[in-house]
């Protein structure tokens, strides 16, 4: 997933581009929906099952800042 092709609220967003920048990657649907994030170099991966689960995650990561 390409930083640029990232759409959303812009807390998503910039959460988003944090995390990537931090080393994590985004896999999307033919929709273009997160679906999983994996960072690469802890091995920790994290599914998404629905949108509502996407937005937690990333408000708890924002929190974590």
């Amino acid at each position: 997933m390409k930083l640029g092709t990232v759409r959303g609220s812009s807390m998503i967003v910039k959460m988003a581009r944090s995390l990537v920048e931090e080393g994590w990657s985004f896999m999307v649907d033919e929709f273009d929906v997160i679906i999983k994030a994996e960072h690469k170099a802890t091995g920790e991966a994290v599914s998404f099952n629905s949108m509502g689960t996407l937005k937690r995650w990333m408000y708890e990561k924002a929190l974590s800042y």
